[in-house]
């Protein structure tokens, strides 16, 4: 009595249902009629009352919001931790502030924006969407090399991913990532994110022209 499963399986039961959601949810989507086309979320800020912040990113009920727009990023107060936690200090990434050639990673051999260029705020909500899926599941929990000390940075940039705030210092420092920094080659996590900014170099970051071609 009181008891539901043996030691253990509890453990398993829900990693089981997580896995039964994820695979139902996207089928849900489709016979609700959303998709590529029709985002869901853009349908609940028009119909439900969801707030889209132009300042964090933030999308989701006004209740939880807790960003001031009205007040400059570099004049807002740092975030209260909560009751009886400290407040967790991850480096912030720094990119370059100008146009440069990335050297490695999904957009070696283009030329990405600056980290302060606004195209990065154009960046589609379906590839954010898209990228927050294997980014979530890369930090829950953090493994492998995306653990290593001198990784940290790039840990930043992908819980960033996974709460869908991504800045432009944070695309530049994904776009270079090699990808065995984000984990095994035999990772599928780690490939579904290196795909999906893949995806973003080819539709934000301009080939490199070959050395020693006409201006």
């Amino acid at each position: 009595m009181g008891r539901w499963f043996v030691q253990g399986h509890d453990v398993t039961a829900a990693a089981a249902l997580r896995a039964v959601e994820e695979l139902r949810l996207p089928h849900q989507l489709a016979v609700l009629g959303f998709g590529p086309e029709r985002s869901v979320v853009e349908a609940a800020v028009r119909e439900a009352g969801w707030v889209r912040c132009p300042v964090c990113a933030y999308v989701g009920p006004s209740a939880t919001h807790t960003c001031t727009a009205e007040v400059p990023v570099g004049d807002r107060p740092p975030a209260a931790p909560g009751p009886g936690l400290e407040q967790a200090q991850e480096p912030v990434p720094s990119g370059p502030a100008a146009a440069s050639m990335a050297e490695s990673g999904a957009a070696q051999g283009r030329v990405l924006p600056g980290a302060d260029d606004p195209t990065w705020e154009a960046v589609p909500l379906h590839l954010r969407q898209q990228l927050r899926g294997p980014a979530h599941q890369l930090v829950s929990p953090v493994q492998g090399r995306l653990a290593a000390r001198e990784n940290r940075p790039v840990l930043s940039a992908v819980r960033a991913a996974s709460r869908m705030r991504t800045t432009g210092a944070h695309w530049v420092l994904l776009l270079t990532t090699s990808r065995e920094s984000f984990g095994s080659p035999r990772s599928r996590r780690a490939q579904g994110l290196y795909a999906v900014l893949e995806q973003v170099a080819v539709r934000h970051a301009v080939p490199a022209e070959p050395a020693g071609s006409p201006c």
